[in-house]
């Protein structure tokens, strides 16, 4: 069975796949991992690239035009200029002056109406993608840094309202950062580890079942590695890479204060 992307409600939907929604505006978004691989962004991506390049060249077309009918010097005399046309191709002789301002009031208003079309497509197509890779990327982060899919919704809203997370676009190339006070271009997963790792982060964290380790909100987890009875400074290691958030809260559940 097909998952829609968007729904008015979960009614009609399994309860077993509630949890892949979250709540939005009013609405049930399915939440999309992976979506920048995805053909649909991908073809959504390469719409807004061409629509760019279309953009682009209509706007320098606009830019030589105006500089060819500028070009003309202040005291051009087009019935002078009509006049010795006239006798070197014994033709007749119109006017140029009139000519050139209808020509460039075409030129103008054509384009004007083209750039005006193409900036709507730019704009819809830019605000889709930035919403999906945004909402992708911080789901993703989320999941990594340990957070419980319960709170997935929540901790997204929050991070999105401080308004620290954005995109950032250079040679084409689109990418989600966070401004983390000291540097605007932090990776996100580094920022989202980090925030969850904070007492604003820590209640979002999903909990550990198994063994008799306890967080300071009752959660367990289960062989604790920082145990002052049994260390393992082995797996301390490989804790702190795969998840620093979860190694610090299991460090501090047995009275350890993380030293890294």
């Amino acid at each position: 069975m097909a998952l829609k992307a968007i729904l008015d409600s979960l009614d009609g939907v399994d309860p077993q796949f509630h949890d892949l929604y979250e709540e939005k505006d009013g609405k049930f978004v399915l939440v999309i991992e992976g979506i920048e691989q995805h053909p649909g962004a991908q073809s959504l991506k390469s719409a807004l690239d061409r629509v760019r390049g279309e953009k682009r060249t209509l706007s320098d077309k606009l830019t030589t035009a105006e500089s060819r009918l500028e070009g003309l010097p202040d005291d051009f005399d087009a019935d002078a200029y009509e006049h010795l046309r006239q006798q070197a191709e014994g033709k007749e002789p119109a006017n140029l002056d009139e000519r050139l301002t209808a020509q460039k009031t075409q030129l103008e208003a054509k384009f004007a109406k083209e750039r005006e079309k193409l900036e709507g497509r730019a704009t819809k197509l830019d605000g889709a993608l930035r919403r999906v890779m945004v909402d992708d990327g911080l789901t993703k982060a989320l999941l990594d840094a340990g957070i419980d899919k319960t709170f997935l919704p929540a901790a997204k809203a929050l991070l999105k309202e401080k308004g620290q997370i954005k995109l950032i676009e250079d040679d084409d190339a689109i990418e989600v950062f966070a401004d983390d006070g000291v540097n605007d271009r932090t990776p996100l997963s580094d920022y989202v580890r980090s925030w969850a790792g904070q007492d604003e982060g820590k209640p979002f964290i999903a909990k550990a079942t198994g063994g008799d380790a306890k967080g300071g909100q009752g959660r367990s987890f289960g062989e604790n590695p920082f145990d002052p009875k049994n260390p393992n400074r082995t797996k301390q290691q490989e804790l702190i890479v795969a998840n620093d958030a979860k190694a610090r809260q299991m460090a501090e559940a047995v009275g350890i204060k993380p030293y890294w």
